[in-house]
């Protein structure tokens, strides 16, 4: 059975083509380039991108099931515009790809993020309305909407999995994430902000994608959580595991969106990203101590590990490759 997938070379990318890989399954991945995320493993690799529908035949053609990793992720500082044409746009290609060679089923990566928040006291369930705020966040749900009414069209079956904030080995490029271990790890994270995300594992995130080739019901969310934690408690365990200081310090929300606006400037002229945004403040502010996932662990039994494993692990893995 052919299995394609975009966005190959990301952390979410690289633990599913090595969960697929390891249960037997012939991989074709679409790669703007080779790249070392990939190496040392059996498949086939497509040149191309989500703007060009010819690579897109190419890795759609044959194939059972394609699973449709790739984007850009933002904290507030891409344009709307960049977001929308490779989100959304680019979705509308690997859809059109997808139901021309008679794909049977697509499971779309989309985010926690194509959802409002919703108040502390309710459980987050896929029943929260679509995102409307950010640009990044609107381009999930814009995608996802798109993915789902495509759903049975061309005999396409078509699922979407909405991941929360991911941490994992096979971080090569490194992701927001796992640049922030590794600027925790260096010192460069002098203080910390309240409030916390729901984490979950890449390796978890690929289980349960795997698990949607057969299971799950077509046109449908599947929220795929972890466990909460603040960002002091993070910081904690990423302390535990290396062994190095973290930072203790909180500073309130109200002091950190007054000095925001500077930051961001700084970040604008000296070309590096700020450490905080309007918008990841928004989110580490409305993260949600109850993202459920009920759903996917009854339809295809989804079960996230503990984060301690999961800090443990993505800790080793950086030490290997970015930390010698």
């Amino acid at each position: 059975m052919i299995i394609a997938v975009t966005g190959a070379t990301g952390l979410l990318g690289a633990a599913l083509c090595r969960h697929l890989v390891r249960d037997g399954y012939q991989v074709r991945c679409l790669v703007r380039q080779n790249d070392r995320s990939l190496l040392g493993l059996p498949l086939e690799c497509i040149q191309g991108n989500l703007q060009d529908p010819a690579s897109l035949d190419r890795l759609c053609s044959g194939a059972e099931v394609v699973f449709h990793v790739a984007g850009l992720i933002s904290i507030g500082q891409m344009p709307e515009s960049d977001l929308w044409q490779t989100n959304v746009v680019g979705t509308e290609h690997v859809v059109a790809a997808s139901q021309k060679a008679s794909v049977r089923r697509m499971v779309f990566f989309s985010s926690v993020h194509a959802f409002e928040a919703v108040p502390p006291d309710r459980v987050f369930d896929e029943t929260a309305s679509p995102a409307t705020r950010f640009p990044y966040e609107r381009s999930k749900a814009a995608a996802q909407a798109l993915v789902l009414k495509a759903n049975g069209i061309g005999g396409l079956e078509t699922i979407s999995l909405n991941p929360t904030s991911v941490l994992g080995p096979w971080d090569f490029k490194p992701s927001l994430q796992g640049q922030m271990l590794l600027d925790f790890l260096a010192g460069r994270i002098p203080v910390l902000t309240p409030g916390g995300f729901d984490w979950v594992d890449s390796r978890d995130v690929a289980a349960a994608a795997v698990a949607a080739m057969t299971h799950g019901h077509p046109g449908e969310a599947y929220l795929i959580s972890g466990r909460f934690a603040t960002l002091r408690e993070l910081a904690q365990l990423i302390g535990k595991v290396s062994q190095r200081p973290m930072p203790s310090r909180t500073l309130p929300f109200w002091f950190l969106k007054t000095i925001t606006p500077v930051l961001e400037g700084w970040s604008r002229l000296s070309g590096r990203q700020a450490l905080f945004t309007r918008e990841a403040l928004s989110h580490v502010e409305s993260g949600h101590p109850a993202v459920s996932h009920a759903k996917a662990s009854r339809d295809f039994g989804y079960k996230p590990r503990p984060l301690e494993e999961t800090v443990q692990d993505m800790y080793s893995w950086f030490l290997d490759h970015y930390l010698k």
